[in-house]
């Protein structure tokens, strides 16, 4: 395969951006006394709180909306994540939302503020984080997003310097797939201004179905591509003109596969599908203050190349298709938000939004010799405006508020579309909110779903329900220029409360209802209802057999889902013993805070162990305990969580009440939750349950997360008699356990090799118990399209890495 460093190393000079190391001490300090280390993380660990006169802490949201969960230096630690984007989806149970279109992503903010971009802090480590918390999804109306994703909000520490580099493999234990990551990153926080950079590479070796075992075993077909990844991302932060925060951004990336199609009818060698992607992206975003008011200017411009080279298996010989593209998108949006006038209750405030977005698609493709050409564009202008209203406070049914909203889409291959919303948020007390709302909402299909060159891939197995074969067929995707805006309402009713004083302990429920016209989705599995609705997508042959699906995006004409989803969030913290004295018996208040004022002392004229009279620590130094360390405000491997420990559970359940498509007019009405279904897994699972449970002491942690879906069945005919092509999707758990060893902790080790300070092994092991999911006819029999090793061909992996910080 073709390898892609060569198109990183063009921003190669951006590293030079970096400061240079420091050179090492010759002797390396040993770590400090017990007790002091336990007197100065009780100095540092609260980094986050700042006494200003203000209840608000440092970076937290605007408006009057509380968090869900909130998560300090310590918990976050507990999750033994490498960046912020592992760290995100061991919380995504906490952060999906079931609102709208947002597919579950939640917005982040970084210290209360839009940034350019996800991949401005994506790999940014842990460590370097204070405090994250989550946020239902009417915050995101006050920052200028949609209300259908969950807020996310980090706030990092004042200061910090590190290089992270870690390095792993990943193996599926059946045998045949191995997985090589390797990646390096450098992060300064210091006076209002922050630098990273991140490169990574990932090498992937290919699984072959012979690999695999099931009937009819391909040895020249993959069912997964080998592939070659790398990336480049930096990000420059600082503050301009007295008071703003200016951020740039900007990043490079490529990828590289190979899949094998099967072997060409003549014999003579391997048909294969040759994908390659290059993406380049620069982001930036202005943030600053204008009296009572906060206001936002951000965008970006990225450019997508993307080609894919198919082989076809002619009468003639052996021919290759070809699709091309280019994608380009510019951005610009401005955001304001502040108070208009003052009511008794409160500020009435308001959100401003107006936006530009630019895109374009050219390319073309080849199929079987025809040249089709691609030229797509759409200009969009967006307006956005939200207002808060406040109607009671302090009064004997706690404090209420009222929101609406609405917004205007200006595109140019589609003309006006609109979204209206309002909604409540009731605090009847301290630890009890309710929050309900109403979105009117329209949506146009994307330039990908209405341009994408068209491909076709050939020998792609389905199951063809109307016939009960498994058969081979050509599969054409690609964009449709025909499809409709889908219009929407979503009812949401939310509850949010601490049943328990004193605890963190925190109850989740929401409840949704959404009602869809022509909602776009991708088309449906080959079923006996589906071929009477879309009788132009599917081609058969003369004996009946399915030779070709138009799996192109479709508008259906109206969908219907009600749900509800509802959990807990538990997190206690496992006290350590108290500091002790040289006698070994327990150190005293007075002695305590005696201790406590020296440490301070020290700390000013520069005489702390590992820092200077600057507060940054020395070269080759132990442990620093002044801010400019990594051991400030407990966000190290060595800090405060050396000697406390952390357990914390977190458990969700989805109850899909309704969920229901009209395909066509005329049509019978497909109810995914009682037979039907418009994928290849089946129908709904009507029940979900996800958790993610987590121990962490003295450095050594353990988490283990699942996830349960109850069974489906998917039936050739749902309204009609029971039938031999009838299947039943058996119910499903998936588990994954993960290990991990701050070695930086374990003092005797560091004692005897210093180079272990800083340094984290993880064992991870992915669906713990190897489980497949079971589809079987009426007779009790799979189809070969639906064997186990088909629907999830990796199973169990194991995953070591070995993560150390450099700082």
């Amino acid at each position: 395969m073709t390898q892609i460093w060569p198109f990183l190393l063009l921003a190669a000079p951006t590293a030079q951006q970096a400061p240079p190391a420091m050179p090492p001490s010759e002797t390396p300090a040993a770590p400090a006394e017990s007790a002091l280390d336990e007197i100065a993380d009780e100095e540092t660990d609260g980094e986050d709180i700042v006494v200003t006169g203000s209840r608000t802490p440092r970076g937290s949201v605007i408006g009057d909306i509380k968090p869900e969960v909130t998560l300090n230096a310590r918990d976050i630690r507990a999750y033994g994540a490498s960046n912020i984007g592992e760290l995100l989806q061991e919380l995504s149970p906490l952060t999906g939302s079931i609102q709208g279109r947002g597919e579950g992503q939640p917005v982040v903010l970084l210290s209360g503020r839009r940034i350019s971009g996800f991949r401005e802090v994506r790999d940014l480590p842990p460590e370097a984080i204070a405090r994250v918390e989550i946020l239902p999804e009417e915050v995101a109306l006050k920052y200028g997003y949609r209300p259908d994703q969950k807020v996310v909000n980090i706030v990092l520490r004042r200061r910090f310097n590190a290089i992270t580099a870690e390095a792993e493999t990943t193996l599926a234990t059946d045998g045949g797939r191995q997985v090589y990551e390797a990646d390096v990153n450098y992060l300064r926080l210091a006076d209002n201004s922050r630098f990273s950079i991140d490169g990574e590479y990932t090498r992937s070796n290919p699984l072959f179905e012979t690999q695999r075992a099931f009937p009819g075993a391909d040895p020249d077909r993959t069912l997964l591509a080998a592939s070659d990844a790398a990336k480049l991302d930096a990000t420059y932060n600082r503050t301009i003109l007295g008071n703003i925060s200016a951020t740039l951004s900007g990043g490079l990336e490529g990828q590289n596969s190979l899949a094998a199609l099967g072997r060409s009818s003549d014999g003579t060698h391997r048909l294969l599908r040759d994908a390659r992607t290059r993406t380049g992206t620069l982001n930036y975003a202005l943030n600053g203050d204008l009296a009572q008011w906060r206001w936002t200017l951000n965008g970006g411009y990225t450019r997508d190349w993307s080609t894919t080279l198919t082989d076809r298996d002619a009468a003639a010989g052996t021919t290759r298709d070809r699709a091309r593209s280019v994608a380009e998108t510019i951005t610009s949006e401005a955001t304001i938000n502040g108070r208009l006038f003052d009511l008794p209750a409160g500020a009435v405030t308001t959100t401003l939004k107006a936006g530009v977005t630019l895109r374009d698609i050219t390319g073309e493709s080849v199929r079987a010799g025809v040249l089709r050409p691609v030229d797509l564009s759409r200009d969009q202008g967006s307006g956005q405006a939200n207002i808060d209203v406040p109607i009671l406070r302090n009064s004997p049914v706690g404090a209420l508020s009222a929101t609406i909203n609405g917004g205007i889409d200006q595109l140019s291959d589609f003309g006006t579309l609109g979204t209206f919303g309002y909604g409540f948020n009731w605090r009847p007390s301290g630890a009890i909110r309710l929050i309900g709302s109403v979105t009117h909402e329209q949506g146009a299909p994307s330039i990908q779903q209405l341009g994408n060159p068209q491909i076709a891939t050939p020998n792609v197995r389905v199951l063809d329900l109307t016939t009960g074969q498994t058969v081979d067929v050509t599969v054409v995707e690609g964009g449709n220029a025909g499809l409709r805006a889908d219009r929407r309402r979503v009812l949401k009713l939310g509850l949010t409360a601490k049943p328990i004083a004193d605890t963190n302990l925190t109850l989740i429920a929401n409840y949704t209802d959404s009602r869809i016209t022509d909602p776009i989705a991708s088309f449906p599995t080959a079923s006996p209802e589906i071929e009477a609705a879309f009788r132009n997508r599917f081609i058969r042959d003369d004996a009946g057999t399915l030779i070709q699906i138009d799996n192109r995006a479709v508008n259906f004409t109206s969908s219907r889902q009600r749900q509800i989803r509802w959990g807990v969030n538990w997190s206690e913290t496992l006290e350590a013993p108290p500091p002790t004295g040289p006698d070994g018996q327990p150190l005293t208040p007075e002695q305590i805070e005696e201790r406590r004022a020296a440490f301070r002392e020290a700390r000013r004229a520069g005489n702390a162990p590992g820092a200077s009279a600057s507060g940054v620590r020395e070269p080759g130094a132990g442990r620093g305990f002044g801010r400019g360390g990594f051991g400030g405000g407990g966000g190290g491997f060595g800090g405060r969580g050396a000697r406390q420990g952390r357990i914390q559970l977190s458990a969700f359940h989805t109850w899909r009440l309704e969920d229901t498509i009209l395909v066509r007019p005329g049509v019978p009405e497909l109810d995914l939750l009682g037979g039907s279904a418009i994928g290849s897994r089946g129908g709904r699972p009507r029940h979900e349950i996800e958790f993610n449970a987590g121990y962490n002491r003295n450095g050594l942690g353990v988490r283990l997360s699942g996830n349960w879906v109850s069974g489906t069945t998917l039936n050739a005919d749902p309204s009609g008699a029971p039938s031999p092509q009838d299947l039943a999707f058996g119910s499903l758990f998936t588990s994954n356990l993960r290990v991990f060893a701050d070695l930086g902790q374990q003092r005797a080790l560091v004692r005897k090799a210093p180079f272990f300070r800083g340094a984290r092994v993880t064992l991870s092991v992915n669906n713990l118990f190897n489980q497949r999911l079971d589809v079987r006819d009426t007779l009790g029999i799979t189809p070969i399209g639906y064997n186990p090793s088909l629907l999830d061909p990796l199973g169990r992996s194991v995953r070591l890495s070995f993560r150390k910080l450099f700082f």
